[in-house]
């Protein structure tokens, strides 16, 4: 099996089994209703009928939006860096619940998704594929890292998909964090920014919500959120909790089974807020989400390769019958304790967090061909049973100066633990039935632990010079250790059982000058590094001829932007334009039929992306972003790895991606009512690199119209909405699905169709 090279493409029991049998041949919010988020403790759930009832007369102003996309709280428009933000009423008034419901409305991002929970986030273009194991974005919840920093857990594809529903936004800091928050940053990061319990009031939300999608099935969700002041301005708790299903809209063929991708979400949030005084606050949380489906993890529809479309219809594909199991659960437990001690603030943020996947992948079409005459099996079918667990500790300590000073400075310590577990193994069964076939063991393998620690060290001062121009200089330095230890056994692996180190010391550095050309515009340069960590080569023993490690990769953004409020501060414009020098690309390799991680050449990325916002009118919002990003590899990837040459794109990076939108609140008498909607557009793209020579496949562009309504009733709140109003059939990701990728049926997976829905909330 193949942990390093974790994808639904290849996540088979290993590359060397593989080779073996092969011949050799948005910066934006919803000004018209969303609440500002200033990160006090004091804030109540952003109600989707706030700004319902838009005061007559003058148009306002854009609302002033806050982040801490810096860790420190500052208005948007004062962040000398490329930053867009959804707000918790923009994604209630979408009726957002995962990646697929946004990602498109945020400039120079783009997934590559196999299926809900199984989806590896891109900014910037920088990404090798739904090949590569470790991600180049990072994810944050609050000021807490989670997921895997390695090539263990599966950490590009298994992003933690967060159920939206009482978050106070989700920033995307677009380019490289290395320097303030470190390692697989690459591309840039995004932060779910929940709510925090409110000291003064107790409140309440209950939303149930109903929808279909076309050609599929029905689905229910329903959420509530509570939140009670236990002693009034000094101790409150907030606690959220949430269940849907997500329809199914995929049939096998072959079994006849309809809806077989339908999944089952739940979980919940438990915050409480302590602030003795005005200067010291504890805040702990504990967050659980569960994701269940009986056939997700086979993936899409079966195309074909040459002209793209699909083989047996839309969203049909043809799997064994018992196989598609997938399971995920998330945990994450934070302690985030902050003292103000007048000369300087000090933040200690303290977190365990967990991951856990069980799956099971139908891989016939792979191994049948090859495997069942050598067992003399008619009908043998064959999966790969895969079960990950992830726990993972994180310390940050962190000593920041007031931002009202000439000199502004911050240095901070940080500690990361991983201990991961990867059981692999492969089930015989007949495929027509799914009952089990007793057979010898074919492959297992068993990766752990593998260990995960790292040290470091950053720090950064920021000189207002004038009150027009500030320059920030910081670095960071790290310390990465890995050890890496596998057993296992089979007839086509043979007894393993080997031990791996590594060890790495990268360093990150960040400039970032910034000058206030107007009281509302400021135009900044930003120079910044971001890495990833090397490590230990999965499946690679002493003796067997390739590398045992592979190195970190690095890049530098060279980025130049501006930021402007126009026309009495009722429109804003961000502009800026980036070049990324992408080094020691980790890239999978094979040498002698051995599968492993090496390090290629260069790649570089290029564009441009903008973001508007603009009130015409009263409780009228527009919206629009787009980017161009030219994504390629600046020098031939090397003999043995992925076949790509100089000046080919980077798979699944489209050249142009763009959205608009328009929200408005009007009165209904003594109602109110709000109806908006998004158009985005996603360009032509390339898939995977082929493992070798031959023609690459390219996905074409595809567009999502999005629509909702509602009215708001007293204290409730009535909507519609439809997602994928024109029913599109957008390919985010394909795989092939036979050893031999010339020719054979290929895995896509295709966006949800269209889904009508109702809902109704009240707020108490």
């Amino acid at each position: 099996m193949d942990t390093a090279h974790s994808s639904r493409a290849r996540r088979c029991i290993c590359l060397a089994i593989a080779m073996a049998l092969a011949s050799p041949a948005l910066s934006f919010a919803q000004e018209g209703g969303a609440a500002t988020a200033q990160g006090t403790g004091q804030a109540s759930r952003p109600s989707p009928k706030r700004g319902a009832a838009a005061d007559a007369g003058q148009v306002q102003s854009l609302a002033t939006i806050t982040v801490t996309a810096e860790k420190r709280t500052e208005p948007l428009q004062k962040v000398p860096m490329a930053v867009s933000v959804m707000t918790q009423t923009q994604l209630d008034r979408q009726a957002a619940v995962s990646f697929s419901d946004y990602v498109t409305q945020i400039p120079g991002l783009n997934a590559i998704s196999s299926g809900e929970g199984w989806t590896q986030l891109v900014l910037r273009g920088i990404t090798s594929g739904s090949h590569q194991p470790n991600a180049t974005v990072g994810t944050y919840i609050d000021d807490s890292p989670y997921g895997s920093s390695t090539v263990y857990a599966a950490g590009s594809m298994l992003t933690p998909d967060i159920d939206p529903s009482d978050l106070e936004r989700i920033e995307i800091l677009r380019g490289p964090q290395g320097t303030l928050y470190g390692s697989n940053t690459l591309g840039g990061l995004i932060k779910f920014v929940t709510t925090p319990p409110d000291l003064t009031s107790a409140t309440g939300h209950v939303d149930v919500d109903a929808h279909g999608v076309d050609g599929g099935g029905t689905g229910v969700g329903s959420h509530a959120t509570f939140n009670l002041p236990l002693v009034k301005d000094t101790l409150g708790l907030r606690v959220n909790a949430y269940a849907r299903t997500d329809p199914g809209y995929i049939d096998n063929v072959s079994t006849g089974q309809t809806g077989v991708n339908e999944s089952k979400v739940h979980g919940g949030r438990v915050q409480l807020l302590w602030a003795p005084s005005e200067k010291v606050s504890v805040r702990f949380s504990a967050l659980a989400q569960n994701l269940a489906s009986d056939g997700s993890a086979n993936g899409g529809i079966d195309i074909d390769p040459y002209t793209v479309k699909p083989i047996y219809g839309w969203n049909k594909q043809a799997r064994a019958a018992g196989t598609g199991m997938f399971k995920v659960k998330y945990r994450l437990y934070d302690l985030t304790v902050s003292g103000d001690m007048g000369w300087a603030k000090l933040i200690s943020t303290t977190s365990y967090g967990t991951q856990r996947l069980n799956e099971n992948i139908d891989n016939t079409a792979l191994y049948g061909p090859v495997l069942n005459p050598l067992f003399g099996l008619a009908s043998g079918g064959y999966a790969e049973a895969q079960s990950i667990d992830l726990n993972k500790v994180t310390q940050e300590l962190r000593l920041q100066s007031p931002q009202d000073q000439t000199w502004e400075w911050r240095a901070g310590l940080f500690f990361t633990h991983e201990r991961t577990v990867d059981q692999q193994d492969m089930a015989t069964f007949d495929a027509m039935t799914g009952a089990p076939i007793a057979l010898p063991t074919i492959a297992h393998v068993l990766v752990g632990p593998a260990l995960f620690t790292e040290w470091a060290g950053y720090g950064d001062v920021t000189w207002h010079a004038t009150d027009r121009l500030s320059v920030l200089v910081g670095a960071r330095y790290s310390d990465d250790r890995t050890t890496y230890s596998q057993t296992g056994n089979g007839l086509l692996l043979g007894p393993s059982d080997f031990t791996t180190r590594s060890s790495d010391q990268p360093i990150t550095y960040l400039f970032n000058p910034s000058f206030k050309v107007s009281e509302n515009t400021m135009a900044y340069l930003r120079v910044a590094s971001g890495y990833r960590p090397g490590g230990a080569n999965v499946g690679v023993a002493p003796g067997m001829g390739a590398p045992l490690t592979f190195e970190p990769d690095r890049l530098v953004n060279y980025e130049l932007g501006l930021k402007t409020m126009m026309l009495d501060g009722r429109m804003s414009l961000d502009m800026n334009a980036f070049y990324i020098d992408w080094s020691k690309v980790q890239l999978t390799s094979v040498i002698n039929g051995i599968g492993f991680l090496g390090n290629g050449g260069k790649a570089t990325s290029q564009g441009l992306e903008t973001s508007l916002r603009y009130h015409p009118a009263t409780g009228l919002t527009l919206w629009a972003n787009a980017s161009y990003t030219k994504a390629r590899l600046a020098e031939d990837n090397p003999v043995g790895s992925v076949y790509g040459l100089k000046g080919d794109p980077l798979p699944y990076v489209p050249k142009w991606g763009a959205s608009a939108g328009a929200d408005y609140d009007f009165p209904l008498g003594s109602w109110s009512g709000f109806v908006g909607g998004n158009f985005s557009y996603v360009g032509r793209r390339a898939a995977e690199f082929n493992q070798v020579p031959a023609p690459r496949i390219y996905l074409p562009s595809y567009t999502n119209l999005d629509l909702y309504a509602g009215v708001n009733i007293n204290a409730w709140t009535l909507k519609v909405y439809a997602k994928n109003l024109a029913n599109k059939h957008g390919i985010t990701s394909v795989w092939p699905e036979t050893l031999n990728p010339v020719g054979s049926p290929f895995n896509a997976t295709v966006q949800t169709p269209r889904t009508v829905g109702i809902s109704a909330s009240v707020d108490f």
